[in-house]
């Protein structure tokens, strides 16, 4: 089973990047499983495919992406609510998947990983006789 390691989709963070501290979001992700693959679905807003990293180690798939914002100009923000920085999440694969065959795409803001299952891990009828 396709298991998450961040629950909290609302939870933010910080992390040091480079010489200045930047805001870690956990996007908000539905896990979907269909009888032959497992369909990850991921909100990210304004996030351009070239700015999405999707690797898989060992029995993780780690996402991180990042939106960066575009400046005002030279004005002064009096309402900032946009998002900007780094969006992350970890899923864990364990043995029921095949790694080789995971693809992904990004429409309208939301990337879509589909994840298929491992051949063993497919349901088998067994004939009685």
């Amino acid at each position: 089973m396709l298991k998450t390691q961040n629950d909290n989709a609302t939870h933010q963070t910080t992390r040091q990047n480079a010489n200045h501290w930047e805001p870690t979001y956990i996007p908000r992700t539905d896990v979907v499983e269909q009888d032959q693959h497992y369909e990850i679905v991921v909100e990210l807003p304004g996030v351009a495919s070239d700015g999405i990293d999707l690797q898989v180690e060992k029995d993780e798939l780690r996402l991180v992406a990042t939106k960066r914002g575009t400046e005002a100009g030279s004005g002064n923000y009096l309402l900032r609510e946009r998002r900007t920085g780094t969006y992350t999440r970890v899923f864990r694969l364990g043995e029921v998947v095949d790694r080789d065959r995971i693809d992904a795409s990004i429409v309208d803001g939301v990337l879509r990983v589909r994840v298929p299952k491992a051949v063993h891990a497919l349901p088998k009828k067994i004939a009685v006789s």
